[in-house]
């Protein structure tokens, strides 16, 4: 009876061990789970931060893109034959312009315009063109230009009064590449194939002719020549 006794206070004592480990278990289970929100949230936070980076970065070059965009002067070159078009527009009167090549003396234009033209004669070789303009307000923009000149085609035409037509010749130390000439209106083109020296006949009208002649070299160096003959 004594071990009946015993035997029933010994299975409370278990229950409450089993309840004890359930806790301490429990308890366990719900610190490990606030570690691993805590270090999710780090994360979130982490990869957020370099997202907003990336975007600070991406507006700061929005803005200097802006900037440049939204200059008092803008300066755009391009090449016209033998030549450098620099075309200068300003948001008030441009007063001059300078410009020169590699480390030479400048060259000063007066422009007193709120856009302008300027041809600017490209020398043979490599050179660098600086070409800076400025403003009423002294506001001052400046480019700076990698160029490489050729030699023009030599272009020479005469009219042959005895056989009522017109003579082109022409020569280039690189080589020709072709010949357009407008002649009273009618647009011709001849193709020379890289040949340096070439002559060629046409006929002419009789009376008054307006020609136009532009020979061009392999890379694209243009002479031209514009006349009124009369046969």
């Amino acid at each position: 009876m004594n071990q009946i006794l015993t035997t029933k206070q010994i299975k409370p004592k278990k229950n409450v061990q089993i309840k004890t480990v359930k806790m301490i278990f429990g308890i366990c289970i719900i610190i490990f789970g606030i570690c691993m929100a805590t270090s999710g949230s780090y994360a979130i936070f982490t990869n957020r931060s370099a997202r907003v980076d990336d975007k600070n970065i991406s507006s700061n070059n929005t803005n200097t893109a802006t900037e440049t965009k939204n200059k008092e002067i803008q300066i755009h070159l391009s090449v016209d034959g033998a030549n450098i078009k620099a075309t200068v527009v300003g948001e008030t009167e441009i007063s001059y312009v300078t410009y020169k090549w590699d480390d030479e003396e400048e060259i000063r234009q007066d422009i007193n315009s709120v856009s302008e033209d300027v041809t600017i004669e490209i020398p043979e070789g490599q050179h660098t063109l600086t070409i800076t303009a400025v403003d009423i307000n002294n506001n001052t923009e400046t480019k700076e230009q990698q160029v490489k000149g050729v030699v023009k085609p030599k272009l020479e035409v005469t009219h042959d009064k005895e056989h009522s037509e017109f003579v082109i010749k022409s020569s280039d130390e690189i080589g020709l590449d072709k010949f357009e000439f407008i002649l009273n209106g009618q647009p011709y083109r001849y193709r020379v194939e890289g040949e340096k020296e070439k002559e060629f006949r046409y006929p002419l009208v009789e009376g008054d002719n307006t020609l136009e002649v532009k020979a061009y070299n392999t890379e694209g160096a243009t002479e031209t020549f514009k006349a009124l003959i009369h046969n």
